[in-house]
């Protein structure tokens, strides 16, 4: 989960469990130069070390829990029997207030108890919920008689959650993780860097990329001999951050991760930045510390999950841009209650928009979504007041295109 861990190989110390908020800073770090070196000798091969990290502690999740990572394992939880509970509930850190989860849960289960839910689908929930690390998150979780399911919300609700019934109630779910990147994160330095990915509150160690060492610090002399030592120091710098670029790239095509955040040595940081050349990454430099700083990796987590955020974000203004246009055209979007409803009976809707805002408590929210995703429909949660009741849809076929025979 977000505890982060060590290499004993190089001596790294281990990091403790913390909550991680949104607050990554995204601007370029700089950071000291390290001791002097006039060695010079025959270029070693770059080392790629695949080697994971070994985890700080044991407050990690079980790989059995089942994790709500993107949204369409949100919405396939609607296609599951009922009858289900969902809640949402504070997970809190040791010594924190909230933390004694064996009473909170206590009291949940009698409060779902009271709205229905038998003992099956609630043993299901605790078997979940008594698991999960003290992260400082909230957590939702869902269950039916069969299994549970759970999503961390980074962003804590307004309002509580709890509710028992046909369906499971996973509008903030999909608000969290939907339209949401994999990151791939790294602590850069001259020689090399490590990498992480970064999926929803998750952090992954990704391995490691050494290159040269001998000669990565400029040193001093004169004329001729200053010259040339500088330069060759440049092109290590330059070799090893090519290193390093190669394998971000290999990791952004194998995680389908479209954002990188880099920290670390400002000069390793820029000169990795301008070797990843494909124009649809979008690559961003956090103050997060060096890469031998004991808190590096958490601080990478908070910034790549605040990338993520911009990143997410971005992606649905696209989709409002696009629902707007269309709108505008008045030819492949609808809005309103009561069209979008039959666009949705009619078998029409390609995507789905809902207004958090408004719908977020309606009682039949959860109904509309599993509708509209049985035809394939992509479902697009977000403040969006400007909608006429909150609710729009972009169409497969206008409706002025009917034939009448």
């Amino acid at each position: 989960m977000i505890a982060i861990v060590d290499d004993e190989r190089r001596g790294r110390q281990g990091l403790s469990t913390r909550r991680v908020t949104r607050n990554g800073t995204l601007d370029p770090s700089s950071h000291g130069r390290g001791r002097e070196d006039r060695t010079m000798t025959k270029r070693p091969a770059i080392e790629i070390d695949e080697t994971p990290f070994r985890p700080a502690h044991e407050a990690v999740e079980p790989d059995e829990l089942n994790r709500l990572a993107d949204a369409q394992s949100v919405l396939a939880r609607y296609r599951l029997p009922g009858p289900h509970a969902t809640v949402v509930l504070p997970i809190a850190v040791p010594g924190r207030r909230g933390n004694n989860m064996e009473k909170r849960w206590s009291a949940t289960r009698a409060d779902l108890r009271h709205l229905g839910a038998d003992d099956a689908v609630l043993d299901r929930l605790e078997s979940t919920v008594t698991r999960l690390p003290p992260c400082g998150y909230e957590a939702l979780v869902t269950a039916n008689a069969d299994d549970a399911a759970y999503c961390w919300l980074i962003q804590p609700l307004d309002s509580p959650l709890m509710r028992v019934g046909d369906l499971p109630s996973l509008l903030p779910a999909l608000v969290e993780v939907g339209r949401r990147p994999r990151v791939v994160a790294a602590a850069v330095d001259r020689v090399g860097a490590d990498l992480a990915i970064v999926d929803h509150a998750h952090i992954e160690a990704a391995g490691s990329v050494d290159g040269e060492t001998d000669g990565i610090h400029k040193s001093a002399g004169d004329g001729w001999d200053q010259a040339r030592n500088q330069r060759h120091s440049e092109v290590v710098w330059e070799r090893n951050a090519a290193a390093v670029a190669k394998e971000l790239s290999r990791l952004v095509d194998a995680h389908s991760a479209p954002v990188i955040v880099l920290s670390g040595d400002r000069r390793a940081v820029d000169l990795v930045a301008e070797r990843l050349s494909n124009p649809h990454l979008d690559v961003r430099a956090a103050q997060a510390g060096g890469r031998h700083e004991p808190d590096t990796m958490l601080r990478l987590l908070a910034a790549s999950i605040a990338a993520a955020d911009a990143a997410q974000d971005a992606e649905r203004r696209a989709d409002l841009e696009r629902l707007n246009e269309e709108l505008g055209q008045q030819d492949l979007a609808i809005d309103g209650e009561v069209h979008t409803l039959q666009a949705i009976a009619d078998h029409r809707v390609s995507k789905l928009f809902v207004d958090i805002g408004r719908w977020a408590d309606r009682d039949h929210i959860d109904e509309t979504i599993r509708a509209a995703n049985a035809d394939g429909a992509d479902v697009c949660p977000a403040a969006s007041p400007e909608l006429a009741d909150g609710i729009a849809a972009l169409l497969r076929r206008p409706y002025h295109q009917e034939v009448t025979t």
